[in-house]
C-alpha cells in the first residue's frame, strides 16, 4: 500500500458525516506506516499523542491482567482480549489525541505484516482547528464511540465483580 484513499477511512464510523473534502482533508495529515509482523507498536503505560487505524493486516490487543513493572512488554500475565483484522478498519489509541498525561490502556501487536495510517495529535488539532466542521462532526462521533466503550467496561467490571463476589462466597 503506497497511499491512503478516501475508500480506506470513508466507512469508520469515528469520520460519519464528513465529504469526501472532509476526508481528503484528513489524509492529507495522515503518515501511512508498514508494521512487520509481532511487532508491539502501542505498549500498554507508555504515554500516547497517535491515534492509528489498521489498514492492512491482523493486531492483537491485550492487557495486563497485574500491575507490572515500567518497561516489561507481552508476557504471560498478559490477556488477549481481541484480534481485529483490516477488514472493518478498526481504529485505536485514539484517547492519546486528547490527553498529554494519558497513559496507553492497552498493547497492541501485529499478528502479520500490517499497515496503519497514523493521526497525530498536533496535525489532528491544527485541522480541527481550522476547519470546525471536521472538528465538529469528529469529537460528536468519538464521544458516541467512547461512551459506548465505557458502558461496555462497565458491564465489564459488572460481570468481573460478580464472579469475584460468587467466588468468595464459596
Amino acid at each position: 500500500m503506497k497511499n491512503i484513499s478516501i475508500s480506506d477511512i470513508k466507512n469508520i464510523p469515528l469520520f460519519n458525516g464528513l465529504t469526501d473534502s472532509h476526508l481528503n482533508d484528513l489524509i492529507n495529515i495522515m503518515e501511512l506506516r508498514n508494521i512487520d509482523e509481532n511487532t508491539i507498536f502501542i505498549k500498554e503505560g507508555d504515554i500516547g499523542s497517535e491515534m492509528f487505524i489498521l489498514l492492512n493486516g491482523t493486531v492483537e490487543i491485550s492487557r495486563s491482567l497485574i500491575l507490572k513493572k515500567s518497561g516489561e512488554g507481552l508476557n504471560r500475565s498478559d490477556k488477549s482480549f481481541l484480534q481485529l483484522d483490516s477488514s472493518t478498519k478498526p481504529f485505536f489509541g485514539e484517547v492519546g489525541l486528547f490527553d498529554e498525561n494519558s497513559k496507553r490502556s492497552a498493547s497492541v501487536m501485529t499478528k502479520k505484516n500490517s499497515v496503519v495510517a497514523v493521526l497525530k495529535k498536533e496535525s489532528f488539532f491544527n485541522l480541527i482547528e481550522s476547519n470546525n466542521t471536521i472538528g465538529y462532526k469528529i469529537l460528536y462521533n468519538l464521544v458516541k464511540i467512547v461512551s459506548s466503550r465505557l458502558d461496555k467496561t462497565s458491564q465489564d467490571v459488572l460481570k468481573l465483580a460478580t464472579a469475584l463476589s460468587l467466588a468468595l462466597e464459596r
